[in-house]
């Protein structure tokens, strides 16, 4: 909820009581306001009648200052005044006429029976208030916190800046025990912290470690853990649904693009098997390189698919060391075939070497280059330079073709995006995807930029070796 202030609860301890310096202030003004009051009233020469107008005018503002006991005191006191001061025999607690008594007793009654019904309403003004404040609160965590990229942490992070907490937890059953789910950005808290527990649902529990809540805040809690429930819930069904989608586009990808290179590779090999065409040697050797080309696209697919799996899994593990890429770029682009050779590589010969995994490296040469291969046109093949940039190492594969727009860039790197190149040679869509991951497994960075004049550069940034 950035750029707006932040809304705070309600009411204060007790859920909607009164503020113990309103309470103090009620008392004080009764104390010092009807002795203040008696004098005047007096020098008014005012009689019965009128102290008690006085009086209950002075029990009621008391009553709306500071609440019930202090409007309790202003009447007891008000009657021993009016009794002493304004009743006859003055200067006496003695009453010695019955309509003296009767207005006393009078004043008394509806003296209290304000003071409790100024009160309630009071009270009754201040729960609208607090209730006000608390649908304030979680509106604008509706309307800011669920609308973000991370609904769930964002709101358990919103409910620890709310109260002031040390944590907010968020906890599924597991068995016999809580397994964590989701916090609130703070992984390390005192156990010793005291911990509050808001039921989210029948298998989910909210703690908030830090402080104790207040009444209103707990209720506050409770609706922010229905929230979060529900936030939970999304999350699943939008990860279950982001799986779906994955799983058919991979289908999808992966039934063309292993069905042409089995195809291509069966009917070589089947051509060359059979008996009813005669081919001579050139075309055996075209036929030969046919299989064997699509063989390799079938393996780089499956070593592109298998990689993914262990990157996304964790268990893709880089060993950097020290290389010079005056080694490995020849090494990478020897892989692309004849292809490879057509692609200008300039590296300076003082560029220091780079710290990262050689074959983890070479694998992301060969998918950026190849990538930039396949979108250059004819006569303006792709170039490879480096340069250093204090303590990286710089790699520009340039290309020339069409480019991608601006806010496409981003989406070249997600798995199964191919921006519409639907060719039989293009893959699954995996290439860019697998160089980013590969390439922040080295600690490094894979960044898009475009060429001046046309077309898109890929800068594949390295820690530097020493020089």
């Amino acid at each position: 909820m950035t750029g707006s202030p932040r809304p705070h609860p309600a009411g204060g301890a007790g859920g909607v009581a009164l503020a113990r310096r309103r309470v103090a202030a009620g008392f004080a003004v009764t104390l010092i306001g009807l002795p203040v009051l008696t004098a005047a009233a007096a020098a008014a020469g005012l009689e019965l009648a009128g102290g008690s107008l006085v009086f209950l005018a002075a029990v009621v503002g008391v009553a709306l200052l500071g609440g019930r006991w202090p409007a309790l005191l202003a009447a007891v006191g008000g009657f021993l005044l009016l009794n002493y001061f304004f009743t006859a025999p003055v200067r006496t607690f003695a009453v010695n006429t019955g309509q003296g008594a009767l207005a006393l007793i009078v004043f008394v009654v509806v003296a209290l029976a304000v003071s409790w019904v100024v009160d309630v309403a009071a009270r009754r003004a201040r729960q609208a208030a607090a209730a006000s404040a608390d649908a304030r609160i979680l509106a604008a965590v509706a309307g800011g916190v669920l609308a973000g990229p991370d609904p769930l942490r964002g709101l358990l992070k919103e409910l620890r800046e709310l109260f002031g907490l040390e944590s907010v937890v968020l906890s599924e059953r597991a068995g016999d025990g809580w397994a964590r789910v989701a916090d609130s950005d703070i992984p390390e808290v005192s156990d010793s912290s005291p911990a509050t527990r808001v039921r989210a649902a029948d298998d989910l529990v909210l703690s908030l470690r830090g402080r104790p809540l207040d009444d209103n805040e707990h209720r506050i809690a409770q609706a922010f853990a229905a929230q979060a429930a529900v936030a939970l819930r999304q999350q699943r069904l939008a990860t279950a649904a982001e799986g779906d989608r994955v799983r058919a586009a991979l289908l999808a990808a992966v039934s063309h693009d292993l069905r042409t290179p089995l195809a291509a590779a069966k009917a070589a090999v089947a051509g060359l098997r059979g008996d009813e065409v005669h081919f001579d040697e050139d075309d055996r050797r075209e036929l030969l390189a046919t299989a064997d080309e699509s063989l390799d696209r079938l393996g780089a697919l499956l070593a592109n698919l298998l990689d993914m799996s262990r990157l996304q899994a964790g268990a893709l593990a880089a060993h950097p060391v020290d290389v010079g890429l005056e080694d490995v770029v020849p090494a990478a682009l020897d892989e692309l075939g004849p292809a490879g050779r057509r692609i200008t590589v300039r590296l300076p010969d003082d560029l220091p070497t780079a710290h990262a995994d050689p074959g983890l490296l070479a694998r992301v040469l060969v998918n950026v280059t190849g990538n930039a291969l396949r979108h250059s046109p004819a006569d303006r093949p792709p170039e490879v330079t480096g340069r250093a940039s204090g303590d990286r190492v710089e790699l520009h594969v340039v290309d020339h073709g069409p480019g991608v727009p601006a806010g496409d860039r981003e989406r070249i790197f997600q798995a199964f995006q191919r921006l519409g190149d639907r060719d039989n040679h293009t893959g699954v869509g995996l290439g860019l995807a697998l160089s980013r991951g590969l390439t922040e497994a080295m600690g490094g960075t894979l960044i898009p930029q475009e060429t001046p004049g046309g077309g898109l550069t890929m800068v594949l940034t390295l820690p530097a070796g020493p020089r």
